[in-house]
């Protein structure tokens, strides 16, 4: 029954959702808001290596002074709660690895050998070059991102079944919103959500495209079919 109930709750909160443009100034609840931000926390990551940072904003000067770092977007001003999501390309050599295997060491089953192997992995993969197997090198900024929009995407859905409505940004300045937050150079910011009740009763119209168009079977170009398929 529980499982029916969250399914419930998380496909109307899919199917509903539409980015919200103006907010009411009522905070989002504390208790809420951990809970937001656990979902996040919980998201995976390739090798558990978590490379996402979050900058939560709540004072409204702050606010200010992101949005003119956003575009002038008025949502991040209004919004009780603008959450920036960050990657870090190089938390993998700065500590996040040796944490990550030192928990695994301490809760997981597997041994030194294991986790060894998995090191070794994560430097071939992250600090490979590009080309060679399983090396990304130069590309981590794009490794960081979609990392990060895991994370940021489960924290989003999370604030909608909550009952609270949200708005994904990347339209900023990344320069200026690192200035603002004091981010360091090494970086990268990802995207912004802000959070909160809106103001507005009508949700936009964003109609979306039917699987048939946009969903293959096995190869590109492939019409798939399944159960209640619109054509």
């Amino acid at each position: 029954m529980a499982g029916a109930v969250t399914e419930t709750l998380l496909s109307r909160a899919i199917a509903e959702r539409r980015a919200t443009r103006h907010y009411e100034p009522t905070p989002v609840d504390e208790n809420d808001l951990r809970k937001i931000l656990e979902a996040g926390l919980a998201a995976p990551s390739g090798y558990n290596l978590q490379p996402w940072r979050f900058v939560v904003v709540r004072d409204l000067e702050q606010r200010r002074r992101l949005r003119e770092a956003a575009m002038g977007q008025s949502k991040v001003e209004e919004a009780p709660v603008v959450i920036v999501a960050c990657g870090d390309p190089q938390g993998w050599r700065n500590g996040d690895l040796d944490e990550v295997l030192r928990m695994a060491a301490q809760h997981g089953p597997d041994g030194p050998a294991k986790h060894e192997s998995v090191r070794r992995n994560v430097i071939r993969f992250l600090g490979g070059v590009p080309g060679n197997q399983g090396g990304i090198g130069p590309d981590l900024a794009v490794w960081v991102n979609r990392q990060v929009m895991v994370a940021f995407t489960t924290m989003m859905w999370m604030a909608e079944v909550l009952g609270y409505e949200t708005a994904p940004m990347e339209g900023f300045w990344e320069d200026k919103v690192k200035a603002v937050l004091k981010i360091p150079d090494s970086v990268r910011v990802v995207a912004l959500l802000a959070i909160g009740h809106g103001k507005q009763t009508d949700k936009p119209f964003a109609e979306r495209f039917p699987m048939s168009r946009v969903v293959f079977a096995e190869e590109w170009g492939k019409s798939i079919r399944v159960a209640g398929d619109r054509q």
